[in-house]
């Protein structure tokens, strides 16, 4: 039984024209998200390939969200390229750029992203643990409006060299975390967050849990966190999403 919530959002956004569209091959977590959009004001609706493949051309949308794990149509690919490119916004969660996408035709390239495998010594690896996603960029909209975050830690940039600063952050539990998403297009990207997890007693930090880059006349963003729905709950990172939506360049 969906939550009262849920119910009130999705009736909300059949009374007004849908403005984000979260397409996804898991519904449950952008299902949350898609309401907390609407009850912010941005009537949203969560949609899986074979949905969204239906009518994405002859939509006009403020705002689309990718989270696709496995495969990814080919059409689809090709049209957010397209929309990001013709100045869309386009915002990238969890997997949508994770290993799974290297059999994607265009999408790595285009994302400016590369993972590689063994022996690789910045081999793609994937840990389970607690995600402390971090401010890396303070004066940005996205990271600051209002955003409260609860707690600092103690985080050295991956960009070295670079000194160790206490930095402002959320706690993400018990969630799925990537290691080297290495990027291929220089300084392209405003890097927003980084990521701090202890898992196996080693800790790890890298500046790759969300960033901005442009496309043609659109923004791409990625946002790391999201393995579980539960992720998409905690309020800072829900107010984080929003503020990516609302942006002005």
């Amino acid at each position: 039984m969906r939550t009262l919530p849920l119910l009130f959002a999705f009736a909300l956004a059949a009374g007004a024209a849908t403005k984000v569209y979260l397409v996804h091959d898991e519904a449950a977590p952008m299902e949350r998200l898609a309401a907390y959009l609407t009850r912010s004001g941005h009537p949203a609706s969560a949609e899986d390939q074979p949905a969204f493949k239906r009518h994405m051309r002859s939509l006009r949308p403020e705002a689309v969200f990718m989270y696709v794990h496995g495969d990814f149509d080919t059409d689809i690919e090709d049209y957010l390229i397209e929309y990001a490119q013709r100045g869309g916004r386009l915002i990238v969660l969890h997997h949508g750029m994770a290993s799974g996408k290297m059999r994607s035709r265009r999408w790595m390239p285009f994302l400016g992203v590369r993972i590689v495998t063994a022996p690789d010594p910045n081999q793609w690896a994937v840990l389970r643990g607690d995600f402390h996603l971090v401010n890396l960029n303070p004066g940005h909209y996205v990271t600051a409006h209002q955003v409260r975050y609860p707690e600092t830690v103690a985080y050295t940039p991956s960009d070295a060299p670079s000194a160790e600063q206490n930095l402002p952050s959320i706690r993400i539990p018990g969630t799925e975390i990537f290691l080297n998403q290495i990027f291929t297009d220089g300084r392209a990207k405003t890097v927003l967050f980084g990521f701090k997890a202890e898992v196996g007693g080693r800790i790890y930090m890298q500046d790759r849990a969300g960033w901005l880059m442009p496309a043609g006349r659109g923004h791409v963003f990625y946002f790391q966190p999201g393995h579980q729905a539960r992720d998409f709950d905690h309020p800072v990172y829900a107010r984080i999403l929003l503020n990516a939506v609302e942006w002005k360049p």
